[in-house]
């Protein structure tokens, strides 16, 4: 009896998240001459910025220099992208929560599912890329297993940021200040080992790492990688929805 709840509670939060999801994704492109276009253009820009810097940033070649960059862009700005929409999931839907009992759960998840929708065109010109560069397009089927392990590990960072954004206003200001300071730390547009104590303790590392592996050199990464990337999705799922179920009663009385 409790599976069969617990599987209905599942998939109506589903259901109600990947319509939320598609009415603010329709929303946001509606009377845009670019539409869905914009979600490209910023990791674009910094693209074409940073390769036109490359001689500065890379003192030793990089084999696909451009394709190494162009994935480590949108593989970062999908966590940037998601992680920033669920700091305001709560407060942002603050009518709705006060006049409706439902499931709040999907407010986080449609954040991230309109993440993903932005994503999927930014793999469509990753693919163009490799393509162009006669890269081999077939590891690229593979991709998606680093990106389950990416999505879990955005979820649970997710829950714990909309939990937080929902007492602290100022949630989302800090959190692009961590950000900022993330992703010069993480080896998108240069080289570094594995070795450096930086790269042990983040994750966005390891999730750059296993994508380039399967996509660029069309090798499996070593076993552990794919350990650690577990460890970090499924720890940081653990945490946030723990720490979301905990506090989610009282959201209403703070919004």
């Amino acid at each position: 009896m409790n599976l069969n709840f617990a599987y209905y509670k599942a998939k109506s939060i589903l259901g109600l998240s990947l319509s939320l999801a598609k009415v603010k994704f329709k929303l946001r492109n509606e009377g845009s001459y670019l539409g869905v276009f914009w979600y490209l253009l910023s990791p674009l820009a910094m693209f074409l910025i940073l390769l036109s810097l490359r001689g500065l940033t890379n003192k030793n070649p990089i084999e696909y220099y451009p394709i190494y960059l162009l994935l480590g862009l949108i593989v970062f700005n999908l966590f940037r992208y998601a992680t920033t929409i669920s700091t305001n999931a709560i407060r942002g839907n603050a009518g709705l929560i006060k006049s409706l009992k439902i499931n709040l759960e999907p407010f986080v998840i449609s954040g991230i599912m309109q993440a993903v929708f932005s994503h999927i065109f930014e793999v469509i010109i990753l693919v163009l890329f490799l393509f162009y560069f006669k890269v081999s397009l077939l590891c690229i089927l593979f991709y998606p297993v680093v990106l389950f392990f990416l999505i879990i590990f955005i979820i649970g960072v997710s829950f714990i940021l909309s939990t937080i954004g929902t007492y602290i206003n100022d949630i989302e200001n800090v959190w692009n200040i961590f950000l900022n300071l993330l992703w010069f730390s993480t080896p998108i547009f240069y080289s570094t080992s594995k070795d450096i104590f930086i790269n042990k303790i983040n994750p966005m590392y390891y999730f750059i790492l296993g994508a380039r592996e399967i996509i660029i050199y069309n090798k499996l990464p070593d076993f552990k990688i794919f350990l650690i990337m577990a460890v970090f999705s499924f720890g940081f799922l653990a945490v946030g929805l723990f720490v979301f179920e905990k506090y989610k009663k009282s959201f209403a009385e703070f919004i």
